[in-house]
């Protein structure tokens, strides 16, 4: 049976995840993401609604990275961080024991 994720992905009967829209392998269920392509840009790329500065409330770089499909470059996933840091928002699917 397909699971159905959310509008951008499904995982397979056999654990895959792939893009809903072109059906291209982005990962398994212990790591959805594994095989997206990232993109990091400014913050204020996310839109008008990003309008302070990050300077005024840290003193590290913080960046937009985007998870894209690499086929079809659907975006998976966007989040505002600190750019020397591994992404905060994890996803799994795995059932744990």
């Amino acid at each position: 049976m397909t699971l159905h994720i959310d509008d951008n992905l499904e995982q397979r009967p056999d654990g895959t995840v792939v893009c809903r829209h072109c059906g291209t392998a982005i990962g398994i269920a212990a790591d959805p993401l594994r095989d997206a392509r990232v993109r990091e840009s400014e913050p204020e790329e996310a839109g008008p609604s990003v309008r302070a500065e990050s300077r005024h409330f840290t003193d590290r770089q913080v960046i937009l990275r985007q998870s894209i499909c690499p086929q079809c470059l659907t975006l998976l996933q966007a989040e505002i961080v600190p750019g020397d840091e591994l992404s905060f928002r994890t996803r799994s699917l795995a059932v744990r024991s």
